[in-house]
């Protein structure tokens, strides 16, 4: 089974969409729970500023922890948490990893 890669940052996809921007990372459950958050929001908070800057914080929040969402998501499926590996791409991440798990052999003369 191929490893499923996820990049520890903030997401600017979910920043700017919120939780549609959920949905299209592929975080289903939390992108549906965080729509019906939101749909609770416009419902209660009185509309205008109040409205305006509690959608704001939860779009930042949500962009900023779009990474640990995901991870959960992934737990929920059934995947299990890897090492954790440190690169600047992916590629340079999926080397990293196959070197990390790769068995030791010594060249033999």
């Amino acid at each position: 089974m191929a490893a499923t890669l996820v990049p520890q940052r903030m997401s600017w996809l979910v920043l700017v969409l919120g939780w549609p921007g959920l949905l299209a990372r592929g975080a289903f459950v939390s992108g549906l729970m965080a729509g019906g958050l939101t749909l609770m929001a416009w419902a209660i908070v009185p509309h205008g500023v109040p409205l305006f800057v509690l959608l704001a914080a939860m779009h930042v929040l949500a962009g900023i922890c779009a990474a640990d969402i995901l991870a959960w998501e992934l737990r929920l499926r059934g995947l299990v948490p890897g090492p954790v590996i440190m690169a600047t791409n992916a590629g340079d991440a999926r080397l990293r990893l196959l070197q990390a798990t790769a068995p030791f052999t010594t060249p033999s003369a």
